[in-house]
């Protein structure tokens, strides 16, 4: 009886300590999770300075690579077309606010003293925004490699006027096996931006050869008829319904 006894009270004793330490381990402090933000912008830059734009970002000054580094943006691109600058980044930190503020130190404001001049920015910006941010519309974060050894696209498009809500409602529901789908032809970190009637689509290729991976893609049934669906949203252009933008600047 001794012995019964002596077994129940040390299995009480082995549940109440387990109770114990888990609720210990509730009620410490748990490291914040990063979350990555993808966020895309727009601008203009004024046409006499194009070229001399594009030549600037290409000699970037390392002290303003080294401050984008620090301030957790990653896999930053800009893309230039018909006088509108797109920038695409990644965000990997969790203090988003301060580590915008932090950007600009000394050699980064030296940098803008350069870059300010040549750029016009939209009437249609939020209040202090010198970069106009854009509606995320799509996001398809998988991806088959690392940014960095794949190839960057971007293209745009022009939304019908009075389509944007059939749009915005036909990316909320894109199909769900479709992004498994991409990824097998080499295709990933798809993203689409909305902004003043057009939109903007960042992807990356992380394959060999684009025009057979996307020739195998487009005889995909569900790929095809989403596509069909958006082209119905959009303004026909001479070829097609989007336009290839440059890229001008890039950081991993």
């Amino acid at each position: 009886m001794l012995q019964i006894q002596k077994k129940s009270l040390f299995i009480l004793i082995f549940i109440l300590s387990a109770i114990l330490i888990n609720a210990g381990k509730k009620s410490l402090p748990q490291p914040e999770e990063k979350v990555m933000k993808r966020l895309g912008s727009l601008i203009r830059v004024n046409p006499e300075y194009e070229e001399r734009y594009i030549i600037l970002h290409r000699h970037t000054f390392p002290g303003v690579l080294e401050r984008i580094r620090k301030s957790n943006i990653r896999n930053y691109s800009i893309f230039l077309l018909d006088g509108i600058l797109f920038s695409y980044y990644e965000y990997v930190g969790n203090e988003y606010d301060s580590d915008m503020k932090a950007i600009a130190d000394s050699v980064t404001r030296d940098w803008w003293k350069l870059t300010d001049p040549m750029q016009d920015p939209l009437p249609t910006r939020k209040e202090g925004e010198w970069w106009a941010e854009m509606e995320q519309l799509l996001c398809l974060d998988k991806k088959v490699k690392e940014s960095s050894v794949a190839q960057r696209i971007a293209v745009t498009a022009e939304v019908i006027p009075g389509k944007e809500e059939e749009l915005k409602k036909l990316c909320k529901n894109f199909p769900a096996d479709l992004e498994a789908a991409t990824n097998k032809k080499d295709f990933q970190n798809a993203n689409m931006f909305y902004k003043d009637g057009k939109i903007y689509y960042y992807y990356e290729y992380a394959g060999n050869d684009f025009r057979k991976s996307m020739g195998e893609i487009s005889r995909n049934e569900v790929f095809k008829n989403f596509q069909d669906e958006m082209n119905k949203l959009l303004v026909p252009k001479k070829n097609g319904y989007w336009e290839l933008m440059q890229e001008v600047f890039h950081t991993n």
